[in-house]
């Protein structure tokens, strides 16, 4: 049986790493460029690529020279690479002049575009646009920059660079939400910009999210914000450079964008918190591995959902019971005979309902069978008619749960479980304390058609590290007899099963066996 261990490096064997590429400029002192990007894509369980742009004469203290590599060396180390070892993801970094913001536009635009066609994927490619030197001066041509900035998936200016490149200065009356919009709509992509040159003890980077896949609906075309403590050490040094190569290893390990920046977040922060001086200026982050302390994650903000701002006095009811197997279902003939074998919690999950008359029936009966077998009967979606006829529980999706009004939840004292895909999901979820989270889904399953994509072990085994001392955590999609020892070695507390115990022939003794079998395996 497989053994999921806190260290990311235990998970990832050589020939499993993800190739990351780093298009970037070699720090002679360590710190930043190519030099961080290759230790944190090793670090995250990535394979680091390096394409060197300049070689700089550095150390902790001050820059001493730049020499950019020549149009064909530059253009060499791409195809070179492109033809043996593809990569899954590219991290894009300092550009030493206009000419090669432009190879790089090009080149993107035919030799990766053509490998894209012939081998039908897509490449996702972070620029992180180092627009000064330390000294302040500006290095390249905007116009160039903004043509690139379009080319790729998301953009991670600082505050400086944001302004710059959005067109405007500090003075000219432009906030930095404002210039944010504006460059969104002016290159179409998801810009990230970094709050860490400011000195408020909270730190926020604000993603103007444009177009993201394997993602819900809700979360587009949207501000989203990721705030946190600030870590008080001048130990920073490629701290930008680090962020932007976490994001492109999580992503070629799997995760989509939402999940990877607040990953690389909490890696970042992380590696803050440890980080060490070894000259005279600014030290290096630490890095310790895959982030499982919830400390370092990042706070989600959403501000266009501002009835989620306040989250301080929801206090919904506790499972008093623990889940065990939980079977959910849209009928109610399989929700009783589940319940009289035994079941201690059950969801009636009614997708389609016949009529609004026959779904309020329907849920008075099925609150009725929890008084009467003395379970905790969770109500999916329909939140108004559960507080109106008085139910245990309710069930809501990521989608609801931004429209439902979770204060008139909270005050009728009943139980509040939440779905979640993924970390940015879950950390979102889990800031509103709910009774418990569903994560999923796990395994590839027919039951509904989502956005998101499979989890998998190793992602719920992470997730489980992360939270389960938080709160009551079920897994859910395509669990079943056959793989529900393996779910359990993951660590996570309750299992919810559908299509396992409703399509059964007799769901009571199929719910009985798979109980039985998740017992015999604590």
């Amino acid at each position: 049986m497989d053994n999921y261990s806190n260290d990311n490096r235990l998970f990832v064997s050589g020939c499993d790493r993800p190739i990351v590429w780093s298009i970037a400029a070699s720090d002679s002192g360590g710190g930043a460029g190519i030099q961080a990007d290759t230790l944190t894509i090793q670090d995250l369980g990535g394979h680091a690529c390096n394409i060197i742009t300049a070689v700089t004469v550095q150390n902790s203290y001050h820059v001493e020279g730049v020499s950019a590599v020549s149009p064909d060396m530059l253009t060499r180390q791409l195809n070179c690479l492109l033809f043996d070892m593809p990569p899954k993801v590219i991290k894009i970094g300092v550009l030493a002049d206009a000419e090669q913001v432009l190879l790089i536009s090009n080149w993107l635009a035919d030799n990766l575009a053509d490998y894209e066609q012939t081998h039908d994927t897509r490449i996702p490619i972070i620029l992180d646009p180092v627009l000064f030197t330390t000294s302040g001066k500006q290095q390249t041509n905007v116009d160039a920059y903004l043509r690139l900035a379009k080319q790729v998936t998301l953009l991670t200016p600082n505050y400086n660079e944001l302004m710059v490149l959005a067109g405007t200065f500090e003075g000219k009356g432009q906030t930095e939400q404002s210039a944010l919009d504006h460059l969104s709509q002016l290159v179409e992509t998801n810009i990230l910009v970094t709050g860490g040159d400011s000195q408020n003890l909270q730190v926020v980077d604000w993603l103007a999210a444009h177009k993201i896949a394997h993602t819900s609906e809700q979360h587009q075309h949207q501000r989203i914000g990721f705030g946190g403590s600030r870590v008080n050490t001048r130990h920073n040094h490629g701290t930008g450079c680090t962020l932007s190569s976490a994001i492109a290893t999580t992503m070629a390990l799997g995760h989509p964008l939402l999940d990877a920046i607040v990953i690389a977040k909490a890696y970042v922060h992380q590696g803050l918190s440890g980080s060490y001086g070894l000259g005279k200026g600014p030290g290096v982050l630490a890095r310790h591995g895959w982030p499982n302390d919830l400390v370092h994650f990042p706070e989600i903000i959403l501000p266009q959902y501002p009835q989620l701002a306040d989250v301080s006095q929801l206090d919904f009811a506790n499972v008093s019971l623990p889940l065990k197997v939980y079977s959910v279902t849209q009928s109610l003939s399989v929700l009783e005979q589940v319940l009289k074998a035994g079941a201690h919690t059950a969801q009636l999950r009614i997708k389609l309902p016949c009529d609004n008359k026959q779904l309020e029936q329907d849920i008075q009966l099925a609150v009725a069978l929890g008084r009467k077998y003395q379970a905790q009967v969770f109500i999916n979606d329909h939140w108004q008619l559960a507080i109106k006829h008085g139910a245990f529980g309710i069930h809501l999706g990521q989608e609801d749960m931004l429209q439902a009004n979770l204060s008139q939840i909270s005050d009728a004292s009943l139980a509040l479980g939440l779905s979640s895909h993924g970390y940015f999901e879950m950390l979102l979820a889990q800031q509103f304390s709910p009774s418990y989270l569903a994560i999923g889904h796990i395994f590839a399953t027919p039951t509904k058609h989502m956005p998101s994509q499979p989890q998998g072990l190793l992602k719920l085994s992470r997730y489980c590290q992360l939270l389960k001392d938080k709160l009551p955590l079920v897994a859910i999609g395509g669990i079943d007899e056959h793989n529900l020892a393996q779910v359990k070695v993951t660590q996570v507390h309750d299992v919810a099963i559908v299509r396992g115990i409703e399509l059964a022939p007799d769901p009571a003794k199929s719910w009985q066996t798979l109980q039985l079998a998740w017992q015999a395996l604590t």
